[in-house]
């Protein structure tokens, strides 16, 4: 019967968010391997205890130079324009329902450097973002963020030699604009030592020629927040 009743209010933050971090696994990226990789490590553990949904993604190709495609291209008498010549490669190191703990060997694969070939940029941020809007319904999603982590422009090879040689390079541009313009989804840029302003409004370049700071993790965080644009 007693009445003299008081409440304390408990407020826990919440973080209705998917992040899916797009790692360029091109030839160049190789020297940067292993910073890159803690990068994504620390980031998916340290975005999982918040309660943001982490996707940890990559792309690169088959082959150097081509591969089957170019071959199959020069033996069909080699017709202009003829698009893309080499075979993508798309890889999921973490995906969205695998924990930061049952991934770690999936993220370890990020200094395997056979993976590491060429670059086609605008066919990666496609998929990924198709991935991120076929999240599951079960996931509170609100906020869908995009972090394309590079270190310069498109680069196959094959595709440059029987193209226009901007041809990768204006169709990252047109992707990045189309999904921008469709809205859902923020695509950011983490430079590798570069700015990447050319392909993505919101970005920051990095400097990984060591292991990543308290202050590059800073600048990481600014950036998802919205504070720092082209």
């Amino acid at each position: 019967a007693e009445r003299r009743l008081f409440r304390t209010e408990h407020l826990e933050p919440q973080a209705p968010c998917q992040l899916t971090l797009l790692i360029d696994c091109s030839g160049s990226m190789k020297q940067h391997n292993e910073p890159v990789a803690l990068l994504a490590d620390v980031l998916a553990r340290a975005l999982e205890q918040a309660g943001v949904v982490v996707e940890v993604l990559g792309f690169t190709t088959a082959a150097w130079n081509g591969g089957r495609a170019a071959k199959a291209w020069q033996r069909a008498g080699k017709p202009q324009h003829p698009g893309r010549l080499n075979e993508v490669r798309h890889l999921v190191f973490k995906d969205a329902m695998t924990s930061w703990r049952r991934a770690r060997p999936g993220l370890a694969t990020l200094q395997k450097n056979e993976l590491f070939r060429e670059g086609i940029d605008g066919e990666a941020v496609e998929w990924a973002c198709a991935r991120l809007r076929n999240a599951s319904d079960e996931l509170p999603i609100q906020r869908r963020i995009l972090i394309v982590i590079s270190d310069g422009s498109p680069m196959d090879t094959a595709t440059n030699l029987a193209n226009d040689a901007h041809y990768l390079d204006h169709h990252l541009r047109q992707v990045v604009e189309q999904q921008q313009t469709r809205g859902g989804i923020e695509i950011l840029g983490l430079g590798v030592g570069l700015d990447l302003s050319p392909y993505y409004s919101r970005c920051q370049a990095l400097d990984l020629g060591t292991a990543p700071t308290h202050a590059t993790f800073g600048d990481i965080t600014q950036l998802i927040a919205g504070r720092r644009h082209r």
